[in-house]
């Protein structure tokens, strides 16, 4: 890894998807584009059928195994690693929880997909997918445990959970995958359409998001979340990947998803349950920039 590399990386990987993003920020900020709208629209239809298409056309082996558990571990890591800050940090209860919540969600859908195929190409995205699908699982159910601190209800973050698309998207994938069953090619083809109108949504809505923030003045709080999401999570990706024997293009990007900057879906959450929506809106924008120059580095390292 050396300068040229990086820069490199930095120009012809985050660069575009930098400025997708950023036009999606103009469209909020000048014309007052709503991101809700396309953000449905994308959890229902679009995230739906690119990872459909991923599951369907991937070559499934024991590595999709290994990034499921690999996404449990650093899930559970997350959660522990976040508790532990607060603790020592001795934070009162709402900000442990909206700590806890800029931790433990990672932006794997619409910052970590595009990173992904623009890094590793097809190859890379349909892991990058199935990552993303159980890390959407873990953080969405964890999260509504960690906003509420003990009032939501077990059965109904359950729910919640298994009323997203994504997962039968995944489970349909799977089962015509190993099942061998071909789709008809009319309908793959419809798949397709709405699957390479993902990633560019994706990205949209990531600057229609980021243009809605506040940022408050916690500069510890949110300093230590970032350090937190960007470094020590990465520190700890490298020997567990390594523990686990992954190698090659599942090894980058299962270390790479779990080093993602904070989704925009924790603020979601920490609105629906007033766990200081403020400070996590703050520490998604605070990871966002910062994910610029770490996620540089970490490519230059894994690539």
């Amino acid at each position: 890894m050396n300068l040229t590399s990086l820069a490199s990386i930095l120009i012809n990987i985050i660069s575009p998807i930098v400025l997708v993003a950023f036009i999606g920020y103009l469209l909020a900020k000048k014309l007052g584009v709503e991101a809700r709208p396309l953000s449905r629209t994308m959890l229902y239809f679009f995230t739906p059928a690119l990872v459909f298409a991923s599951m369907y056309r991937a070559q499934l082996n024991s590595e999709y195994l290994s990034i499921g558990v690999f996404a449990l571990i650093m899930t559970t890591v997350m959660v522990i690693v976040s508790w532990a800050i607060a603790k020592a940090m001795r934070y009162d209860r709402l900000t442990s929880s909206a700590f806890m919540l800029g931790v433990l969600f990672v932006n794997a859908g619409n910052y970590g997909l595009p990173l992904i195929l623009f890094a590793f190409g097809e190859e890379g995205l349909s892991r990058a997918a199935f990552y993303f699908t159980i890390s959407a699982i873990l953080t969405q159910t964890l999260g509504i445990f960690v906003a509420a601190r003990g009032r939501a209800n077990a059965r109904e973050a359950m729910l919640n959970v298994f009323k997203l698309p994504l997962v039968y998207a995944v489970i349909l994938g799977l089962f015509f995958n190993l099942a061998r069953i071909t789709v008809p090619e009319f309908l793959m083809k419809s798949v397709d359409l709405a699957k390479d109108g993902a990633i560019p949504v994706m990205l949209v809505i990531l600057g229609i998001e980021l243009a809605r923030v506040t940022i408050e003045n916690d500069r510890a709080i949110i300093g230590w979340a970032t350090l937190t999401k960007l470094v020590i999570v990465p520190l700890l990706a490298f020997p567990l990947a390594t523990l686990m024997g992954m190698t090659g293009v599942t090894r980058a990007v299962s270390i790479i998803e779990a080093s993602m900057p904070t989704a925009v879906m924790a603020s979601i959450v920490a609105v629906e349950f007033d766990t200081r929506p403020k400070l996590v809106t703050s520490i998604i924008f605070a990871t966002t920039l910062a994910s610029i120059v770490t996620l540089t580095i970490l490519l230059g390292i894994l690539k």
